[in-house]
């Protein structure tokens, strides 16, 4: 499976940073010094039509999840935190809809970080693409560290439930697992995290509310998209597929819109969260990306 690149797009045009936009100006912009890619869990799913929508009823299907530590300068941004790693070598896994999904673990991110010298208190940021389960699994374990997430996201998370019983069951397990972090910093929209383009929190709302990517610029291997869950499968986001379990089918096809138009402005290679046939492709820590 090919890493999506600029080249490999067509239509959707190209969309230029300018001086009003919070994206960074892609010939202007800062570097961080290397991304390690995290395993942070693997499910297999009972019917992949939830991802697919008249396709593939009933076929099981496995996906990857992964999380992302940026080095920049003294500073440590783990993106995403996983699948709880109370869950580790447990043979019955762990669910955020048990009739659908389970998940196992593999690694534990404490152990993952050990290997590279650092403990749980040397994280500055831990930065949310969006509250899904999988995604938010260690947030507790992390007290000291700065919580970043869209402001749109945590009020959604508290707001009353709709009628599809699987996002409601999604944003009660959030609630638990988020808490009350004592550094919460809540953004609004595209976000430069330390003003100089290295690191850019990118909206791509439509899979929940605040859902958000990560956009990084490194020296050598230039600017990777970080996807969330912006799309899941490299064919979704080909052909504009949205998940049922999605909250705005608009937005989520707008945002994938968004993002292929990064992906020419920055020439840019995107890193599909759970598309576990590329993420089995990737550099793995203690290998990185510079």
């Amino acid at each position: 499976m090919s890493i999506l690149v600029a080249s490999s797009l067509s239509g959707g045009g190209t969309w230029a940073a300018t001086t009003d936009s919070k994206l960074p100006d892609p010939a202007a912009a800062g570097f961080a010094e290397k991304l390690y890619r995290l395993d942070c869990g693997h499910s297999l799913a009972n019917d992949e039509s939830v991802w697919t929508p008249g396709k593939n009823v009933g076929k099981s299907i496995e996906f990857s999840s992964t999380c992302w530590l940026i080095k920049r300068g003294d500073q440590w941004v783990l993106w995403d935190t996983g699948v709880p790693q109370s869950t580790i070598n447990d043979p019955k896994g762990w669910s955020t809809l048990p009739k659908l999904i389970v998940y196992h673990l593999d690694k534990t991110i404490t152990s993952q970080l050990a290997d590279l010298g650092l403990k749980i208190g040397d994280i500055n940021y831990v930065v949310l693409s969006h509250t899904h389960g999988d995604h938010i699994g260690n947030v507790g374990l992390f007290p000291d560290s700065k919580i970043v997430m869209q402001r749109v996201e945590y009020t959604w998370i508290s707001s009353p439930d709709g009628p599809n019983d699987n996002v409601n069951q999604l944003k009660a397990l959030a609630r638990n697992l988020m808490g009350k972090p004592k550094h919460l910093h809540l953004v609004d929209g595209d976000t430069d995290l330390f003003g100089d383009g290295s690191v850019s929190l990118v909206s791509t709302p439509g899979h929940t509310p605040g859902s958000q990517s990560l956009l990084v610029h490194l020296k050598n291997s230039g600017f990777i998209i970080l996807s969330g869950d912006v799309v899941h499968l490299e064919e979704n986001f080909e052909k504009n597929i949205v998940p049922s379990l999605n909250t705005d089918k608009a937005a989520s096809i707008a945002s994938m819109d968004k993002v292929r138009r990064m992906i020419a402005t920055y020439n840019a290679k995107l890193f599909i969260n759970h598309d576990k046939a590329q993420e089995d492709m990737l550099k793995l820590l203690p290998a990185f990306y510079d």
